[in-house]
């Protein structure tokens, strides 16, 4: 029995890999929008999802560093929030 050349092997080998994935990435795509669409289909879910964003803006804004960024240090004139033109 004659052994195939390593170039045969390899390119049976791509062509095997090659057909895998496109028997298995659809079918990765569709389960995971199913569970998606089962999660977020729960209110409880979306509570929790909105629950979780307040916190982490709250959070955010709670923080000094922030709060500088955005509205200036006491007494400075520059920030994001605040327009640097002269009165």
């Amino acid at each position: 029995m004659a052994q195939p050349s390593t170039a045969t092997r390899s390119l049976l080998e791509v062509t095997l890999g090659f057909l895998g994935a496109i028997l298995i990435i659809p079918l990765l795509f569709k389960t995971v929008k199913g569970v998606l669409k089962t999660v977020f289909r729960l209110g409880v879910t979306k509570r929790l999802l909105a629950d979780v964003a307040f916190a982490g803006v709250t959070a955010l804004l709670t923080r000094t560093d922030v709060l500088d960024t955005l509205f200036g240090r006491k007494g400075d004139k520059s920030a994001l929030l605040k327009t640097d033109a002269k009165r």
